[in-house]
């Protein structure tokens, strides 16, 4: 099976629903070959890495082989190219090109690591203050600590995208558990639909989990990207809904994806 990815994928609704068809074209495969084909691709933004990571490994577990092909030059400085070997197409194992941090654990030094080397090291051209600083973290922290204390999850998937020109960070936090609506109706005994399950997951005072250590919660998120005038995006089952300042956007969509997104987008 190929893959073809589009000339431009970028943090919008476009963008998720393509990698929800990517599930659905693929959720039945096993010990197949699957090429992801990127010769008609110009722009990705690279904090959707998490996304593609993530399922690929899915993909891997039931046995499928992948590989990637085709990486244009505008966006080779995103890949992992120097690991190449000779330029040959066989060399195209996906861990071997695809930016992205994998957690396997809930080790949240592996996660302070990541933050400290990969999304916050010394940048001349961005000042960022520590106030600012902190409260990313929190942020990134609290989604991460959700995956594996609600979704059921085996890994969490990280990657980022900085814009230099508009002074703005894109971090995705990928899990392959529980959609939101899932553990939302097994917790309040409703029927919400992905979108519905979304809405109130990020409500004041909502959580699955009654007795378990309290964190910022998603509604101090959205709070704070508020206030930042940023945005929050989630996708999660067939549901896709985002925060954008102080407005909100959700659609329903025929493909689930299997876990969920949380796109937080900062200004810097």
């Amino acid at each position: 099976m190929v893959i073809e990815i589009p000339y431009k994928l970028v943090n919008n609704f476009q963008g998720y629903v393509f990698f929800s068809k990517i599930h659905e074209q693929t959720k039945n495969c096993f010990e197949d070959r699957i090429v992801f084909d990127f010769s008609n691709t110009k722009v990705i933004e690279s904090n959707l890495f998490a996304i593609l990571a993530g399922l690929i490994a899915g993909l891997e577990r039931r046995k499928n082989k992948i590989r990637l092909q085709n990486i244009q030059s505008p966006i080779q400085n995103l890949f992992n190219t120097k690991k190449l070997v000779n330029g040959s197409a066989r060399k195209y194992l996906w861990k071997s090109f695809v930016k992205c941090q994998q957690f396997a654990t809930e080790d949240e030094e592996a996660l302070s690591d990541y933050l400290d080397s990969r999304i916050f090291p010394e940048r001349p051209e961005i000042s960022l203050n520590q106030q600012l600083k902190m409260a990313v973290q929190l942020c990134i922290v609290e989604i991460f600590r959700n995956a594996f204390a609600h979704s059921n999850c085996k890994e969490v998937f990280i990657a980022h995208y900085y814009s230099v020109y508009n002074k703005k960070l894109c971090v995705s936090i990928v899990d392959l558990g529980r959609p939101f609506n899932l553990l939302v109706n097994k917790a309040t005994k409703k029927s919400l639909n992905g979108v519905g399950g979304i809405e109130w997951a990020v409500e004041q005072g909502h959580t699955t989990q009654k007795n378990t250590r309290k964190g910022i919660g998603l509604y101090t998120i959205r709070q704070f990207i508020k206030q930042n005038e940023g945005r929050i995006q989630i996708m999660s089952g067939d549901g896709v809904w985002k925060q954008v300042k102080h407005r909100t956007f959700s659609k329903i969509y025929e493909n689930e994806f299997p876990g969920s997104v949380v796109t937080l987008e900062f200004n810097l």
